[in-house]
């Protein structure tokens, strides 16, 4: 069976912006189907006829007074963690700082989260597509610090490092799927911060546990 093609939304005021976001995900994948939307509200109505793959998403949209805000996206932004739990994100914005009022409702979603800086070049903008679709999570420094550990990543944690499970016996025993596990002890490694060193002589998942027992997030 051929596989069905992937669908991006692109939620964007600017329509030179929004078709060269286009352009740049068919580079990704010339089979993808690219819809945008002008508006979080008209993205909202998008959602409910079909889920995405992967949506595409500006913090800051004009108002009717001429200026910018990011209140409407940051709106989406909550009903789609509620709704959408697992959902893969990408945040293209010039002003990712807007996002520290939503860290709480980041910290529990399931999907990719993936933040983009709209002055990196396109380069990123694809490396951040790709990693949003694998279910990744990847943040600017500043929000991280604000992070904290989900209940279904101290369950992994714990059997990772306490009972020292292969991701697949952590699968089975979570009732979960093995991508799920890979994609929480990822979410793991960034929340604490392994994912920032360079592990040359000690394995990145014992730096890990090792972090956790200093944090005191788990017991021996």
């Amino acid at each position: 069976m051929e596989a069905k093609p992937l669908l991006f939304l692109v939620v964007e005021d600017h329509p030179e912006v929004a078709q060269n976001n286009c352009d740049f995900l068919k580079k990704f994948d010339p089979s993808a189907i690219c819809d945008i939307a002008n508006t979080p509200q008209e993205a909202l109505e998008r959602l409910q006829l079909k889920t995405p793959d992967l949506i595409v998403l500006d913090l800051q949209f004009g108002t009717s007074y001429g200026s910018q805000s990011a209140k409407s996206s940051l709106e989406l932004l909550e009903l789609i963690i509620d709704a959408y739990s697992s959902l893969n994100i990408l945040i293209y914005s010039s002003e990712p700082s807007w996002l520290m009022k939503l860290v709480k409702s980041i910290n529990i979603h399931c999907g990719g989260f993936v933040v983009v800086n709209k002055i990196e070049r396109r380069k990123c903008f694809l490396q951040g597509v790709e990693s949003a679709l694998n279910g990744e999570l990847k943040l600017p420094r500043e929000l991280r610090q604000e992070l904290n550990l989900n209940e279904k990543e101290l369950e992994v944690l714990k059997l990772l490092c306490q009972e020292y499970l292969t991701d697949q016996a952590i699968a089975d025993r979570l009732y979960i799927s093995l991508r799920a596990v890979q994609n929480h002890i990822q979410h793991l490694k960034v929340k604490l911060g392994i994912d920032e060193v360079e592990q040359k002589d000690i394995n990145s998942r014992i730096a890990l546990c090792m972090i956790a027992v200093q944090k005191k997030l788990l017991l021996f």
